[in-house]
Formats: C-alpha cells, structure tokens, sequence
C-alpha cells in the first residue's frame, strides 16, 4: 500500500482518531478541538505525544496539512470523535471529517459534517447502517467499489482479509474527498503538538 492516502492506515498500528478539516488551518482546527487559540506549539513525535497520556481526561492533538485538509491526529480523549464537536468544528462553511479506529469496540467509524450539520456516518466494515442528514451520501462509491452488493448488503470477508476489507472503504473516502496522510510524518516525525483536554505533564 501507498505511504499516502488513508489507505495505509490499515497497515499500522492506527490508535488514534484523526480529525481533517478543509477550508481552516492546521492551528483553527486544533483550536476547534479545544486547544488554547494562540498557544505556542512545541514539535513532538507520536511516542512523545502518547507518553504524555497520564490521565483518563487529556487529549493531545499532533496536527499537520495535507492536500488542502488540515488534520489532527487525536491521542487520548479524541474530542473530534464527537458529532457535536465534528459539526462545531465544521461550522462557517468548513468541511470535517473523522476516522475513529475504535480499536476496544470496532468497526472503525467515518464521521462527515459540512457548514454544522452531520451530513453521513458509518461503521466501516458495517456501510449498510449509515445515518446523518444524507446518509447515501457516498452510496454510489460504496457500490462501485463492490463494498455495497446489489442486495443492498455490504461485502463480508473472511478475518485474515479484514484489514484489506478496511482499505477499501477508506480508499473510496480518500477518492471522494481527496484526502491523505503523510505517513513518515505521522509515525517517524515530529509536529506542532496541542494540548486540547486535562493537564498533561510535561516533564
């Protein structure tokens, strides 16, 4: 798989929610998140942002732009999770997103907002229950990629090819939206690192 695109997400060890928005920065989404709005933003590595994790209620967000779509990649209390925050954050015309791995109670789950308004959402892997104002939103996508079958089911594998199960989905958002994820940024980099929830400790 690709290093670009959200397809390779699959390949990783995806614990974190990431949270995309078109038409704001990098530094107004965090802040959509709950981060302070002027806040100096230190560079830290995802190891550096999960070991601040020191309590149930901090979330950290590490945030970056890619193809037009700022994106924060959530650890800990994943406030962009939220549809009420997801369309707050969509507010003013801007367009969300949200991947939630969900990885103690899967399946992962796409979430879109557009001007503060939950337009579609499912479980990926489940694409037959879909809610929001338009929940067919990407049913024609979902079809022509053999996700959604004629029957109006969607298509089940087997566990070893779960995973691949996965990409496909998040390869029809990815097409639909135009949206990536450098992924040696996000795994090996460092990026301005947000506080959005609790005290972490910086020591």
């Amino acid at each position: 798989m690709t290093n670009r695109g959200l397809r390779w997400l699959v390949e990783s060890e995806w614990q974190y929610s990431v949270t995309f928005a078109r038409g704001i920065t990098p530094d107004e989404l965090a802040a959509r998140l709950g981060a302070p709005p002027d806040g100096t933003k230190p560079l830290a590595t995802a190891r550096e942002a999960a070991g601040l994790l020191t309590d149930a209620d901090v979330g950290v967000v590490r945030t970056g732009e890619a193809q037009g779509w700022a994106f924060a990649a959530e650890y800990g209390e994943a406030a962009g999770t939220r549809h009420d925050v997801l369309r707050r954050i969509s507010r003013g015309g801007v367009e969300a997103v949200n991947l939630n791995p969900q990885p103690f109670h899967p399946p992962p789950v796409f979430s879109y907002a557009a001007d503060g308004e939950l337009l579609c959402s499912f479980g990926l892997g489940e694409e037959q229950r879909r809610w929001g104002s338009r929940p067919d939103l990407l049913l024609e996508e979902l079809e022509a990629a053999g996700i959604i079958l004629p029957t109006g089911d969607c298509l089940t594998v087997s566990g070893a090819r779960h995973s691949l199960r996965i990409a496909m989905s998040l390869g029809v958002i990815e097409k639909r939206f135009g949206m990536s994820l450098p992924r040696d940024p996000l795994e090996n980099g460092r990026l301005p690192l947000a506080v959005v929830g609790g005290e972490p400790s910086f020591s």
